[in-house]
């Protein structure tokens, strides 16, 4: 009885090994063809010119403009994908923002208003230049929330946040939707 169990334990031990190296493997495969960006700039593309974003929204914040502008060309910048060249460029964006929208959230009736949200659209012309032709329009939006308490100093940090994540959903689209 010893034996057969002494066999049967090193048969399992075998077992888990196969079985632990072969998850490896998998792993080790799968992490290998990952990619985040699900594709690249083409080559023909190397640089890419950024239009000063066009407000539309009639918000009445100048600042969100330059903000977006910003932000879209540093986002790029610290990415390389593209080089940002003021003018010429291989690809160019065209962005404009059509609109911000500061809505109430959730408020039960006799409660008080805490909190609001700010939502903003921005309209993105993605342009190849080398084969001129658009890749893409579309509309990306996005909100963050703000306490009405701070409203005039955390109306602005919302804004900031939800133009930030436009702006990393454009560069997304940029070089992963060919």
């Amino acid at each position: 009885m010893n034996e057969l169990s002494s066999i049967l334990h090193r048969l399992n031990t075998k077992y888990r090994i196969t079985s632990y190296v072969g998850l490896i493997i998998v792993a080790v495969a799968a992490s290998a063809c990952y990619s985040f960006r699900g594709g690249s700039v083409p080559d023909h593309l190397h640089t890419i010119s950024i239009a000063s974003v066009i407000d539309k929204s009639n918000f009445g914040d100048a600042s969100y403009r330059e903000i977006a502008t910003e932000a879209l060309i540093s986002r790029f910048r610290t990415d390389n994908a593209l080089q940002v060249v003021d003018d010429n460029g291989d690809a160019r964006l065209t962005p404009v923002l059509t609109s911000v929208r500061d809505q109430i959230l959730n408020v039960q009736q006799g409660d008080l208003e805490g909190q609001r949200r700010i939502v903003v659209s921005v309209e993105v012309e993605y342009f190849d230049a080398v084969k001129n032709k658009v890749v893409w329009k579309r509309t990306f939006e996005n909100f963050d929330v703000y306490n009405v308490a701070q409203a005039s100093s955390d109306r602005s940090r919302a804004a900031q946040t939800a133009i930030k994540r436009i702006a990393d959903d454009v560069l997304l689209a940029v070089v992963s939707d060919w």
